[in-house]
């Protein structure tokens, strides 16, 4: 007696498991490219907005705040002197109440101020930079102080907060880590400023990135 033996559909199951196998290595595919695309994107725009970050910090730190450091504290005054203009086609957001909360930042420790406590960037800043771009997108950055380490513990204007020399840059060959040369003395430790930035596209506040930065006056 011969056993039974029926492959009838056979073939068709078999086609239609590799077009199943087949269409989900398509979807895999798929999925990967369309999440590879966004997450390009997405590090784009951070890198943007990161890059603008990083310009207004090199304002900030390199001409802002070393011009109220040689000006506005040299000649004792109250009310900070900021370079605007000329090379700067930057729009600062500079107010009145926030001059004299930004002096308390730079001549205090933090543990002496009275206004202006918070860590958010974007919440009452003290520099708020609009930095334009060739398209129509423009990106804004806020720039504040959140802590302030004081070397020189003296009131202000008497103290300085930093010991650092505030008459100018000196260039002496490396002299002035010896102290051996006539007229040049070691440098007294600097106050040190912690600031938090944060940049983020002024017409879409998501694509943002922040920073913090340790600055040493």
């Amino acid at each position: 007696m011969k056993p039974l033996i029926n492959n009838t559909g056979i073939a068709l199951v078999t086609a239609l498991m590799l077009t199943l196998i087949s269409l989900t290595i398509v979807m895999y595919l798929m999925t990967m490219i369309t999440t590879g695309i966004k997450q390009s994107g997405a590090n784009k725009r951070y890198k943007t907005a990161l890059e603008a970050a990083y310009g207004s910090t090199e304002l900030v730190t390199n001409e802002i705040l070393p011009t109220i450091f040689s000006t506005t504290f040299a000649s004792q005054s109250i009310n900070p002197t900021i370079p605007l203009g000329g090379l700067y086609s930057a729009s600062l957001h500079f107010a009145s109440n926030t001059d004299a909360c930004l002096m308390e930042k730079l001549t205090k420790s933090s543990s002496q101020w009275t206004c202006n406590k918070t860590n958010e960037p974007k919440e009452s800043p003290d520099f708020k930079i609009t930095l334009n771009s060739a398209s129509s997108d423009s990106f804004t950055v806020y720039t504040k102080i959140v802590e302030t380490i004081c070397s020189d513990k003296r009131a202000y204007p008497t103290g300085k907060c930093t010991g650092s020399d505030l008459s100018g840059v000196d260039l002496d060959g490396g002299q002035g880590t010896t102290g051996s040369a006539t007229g040049i003395s070691v440098k007294a430790m600097p106050a040190v400023y912690r600031i938090e930035v944060r940049g983020e596209k002024t017409t879409n506040p998501v694509e943002k990135s922040q920073l913090s930065v340790l600055y040493a006056y």
